[in-house]
């Protein structure tokens, strides 16, 4: 007969023995899941969106994973989606993810959108505690200065970033793309053939920049090789090509290309002014006026189309209004030399706000708000108490289809 004390140990013994089970069951539970998202954290750090999403795809099945909600946000940060963002981010507040996680990666979010600086304290505290975030910390303040036209900043870190992950393609694409913005064409075109070579996952973009910045350097053969393995989703690439056809004298080839880009893009207002541009050429003005007076509707700020379309109508007799088209290009191009200018200027001096404010202003008398706005977030980065730029930016008129920068070809 068990006595009283046999009996407790019969207890503790099941106990035990329940507890193993259960701590067995769920390391067990976990252990498929860790396992599946291992994938997809090498996706971020190979910043392949593409097998990100793939990944994310193929684990839907385990909705309620902390983890993977953490992931999901950290993928549509990473794609500048916010409102997924968010939702995904709460997702995994709701699944119990640490708290200070997530207000790191909402601080990144932030940062990546440009609205916080390296100067800024939350910024610093990332910066100091790196923790696993280091690829995405260089990430989001490397957009962050050049989303406020920090350039000399983003060039620092992108150095610190190269001798950290001395493999990584990203580094060298957004070298490229301040040689870009800068037209210093062989060394952007070099950096960006770095950033193939090392196997950047989206190539596709690299193949157009490269296209762009050798074409500007009157490379066209070889720019038509890379727009070829770019995106034609993209109404810049066949635009490219267009552009180098005409270069190298295939007029027609140029002409057949715009032909198919309006057909899929009526109303782009850049192929439409090439496209004029280009019959101009041919001698076909009537279509030249028909195309440019939609370019210069589309784009009211294009004062190739203006120039072109005064030309136009010269050679159909209407004198009145091809004054009248010359007046306006001659106005837009004294615009453009003063923007040139100031730019120049900024170049030399990246901290002086004030150059910087008049260059938003003249961006927004000519009608190109989306670039004004981006002058005065470099301001207000610098100067958050700059009333003036606070008062611009409040008293910005609507955007309009004419939003890029001549001067400019922002990352």
């Amino acid at each position: 007969m068990a006595t009283s004390e046999s009996r407790s140990r019969v207890w503790l013994v099941a106990a035990v023995a329940a507890a193993v089970i259960a701590v067995w069951a769920l390391i067990t539970a976990t252990q498929p899941m860790e396992d599946s998202l291992g994938p997809l954290r090498q996706a971020f750090r190979e910043h392949n969106l593409n097998n990100a999403a793939t990944l994310l795809e193929a684990t839907a099945d385990a909705a309620n994973s902390g983890e993977r909600a953490f992931l999901q946000a950290r993928y549509h940060r990473r794609l500048q989606e916010p409102a997924a963002f968010r939702r995904s981010l709460t997702l995994a507040a709701n699944l119990g993810y640490p708290r200070d996680l997530l207000a790191r990666e909402q601080v990144l979010m932030l940062t990546q959108q440009g609205q916080l600086g390296v100067n800024d304290q939350e910024v610093t505290d990332l910066l100091a505690d790196p923790r696993e975030d280091t690829l995405e910390i260089y990430l989001a303040v490397v957009l962050s200065c050049l989303t406020n036209m920090q350039k000399e900043e983003a060039r620092l870190f992108l150095d610190g970033w190269q001798a950290d992950y001395p493999s990584d393609p990203l580094p060298d694409y957004y070298q490229g793309l301040i040689h870009q913005n800068q037209r210093e064409w062989a060394a952007a075109a070099e950096r960006f053939r770095q950033s193939l070579s090392k196997g950047l996952p989206n190539a596709a973009d690299a193949h157009q920049h490269l296209a762009d910045v050798l074409r500007a350097d009157h490379h066209y053969r070889a720019a038509l090789d890379h727009y070829l393995a770019a995106s034609d989703e993209d109404a810049a690439v066949p635009r490219g090509m267009a552009a180098c056809y005409t270069a190298l004298g295939q007029i027609e080839q140029a002409a057949s290309t715009y032909a198919d880009l309006l057909a899929r893009f009526p109303l782009d207002a850049a192929a439409l002014s090439a496209a004029g541009q280009l019959e101009n050429k041919r001698g076909n003005h009537l279509e030249a006026i028909s195309l440019l007076n939609r370019a210069v509707a589309a784009n009211p700020s294009d004062m190739q189309a203006w120039h072109a379309l005064g030309w136009s109508l010269v050679a159909t007799g209407d004198e009145s209004q091809a004054r009248a088209a010359f007046q306006t290009a001659v106005r837009l191009s004294e615009q453009i030399q003063r923007s040139e200018y100031l730019r120049q200027r900024i170049d030399a001096d990246p901290a002086n706000t004030s150059l910087q404010l008049q260059l938003a202003r003249l961006l927004q008398s000519a009608g190109r708000p989306e670039d004004a706005r981006i002058w005065l977030g470099s301001v207000l980065q610098r100067d958050p108490e700059n009333d003036e730029a606070r008062k611009l930016l409040i008293n910005e008129p609507p955007a309009s289809a004419a939003a890029t920068d001549p001067a400019r070809s922002a990352p």
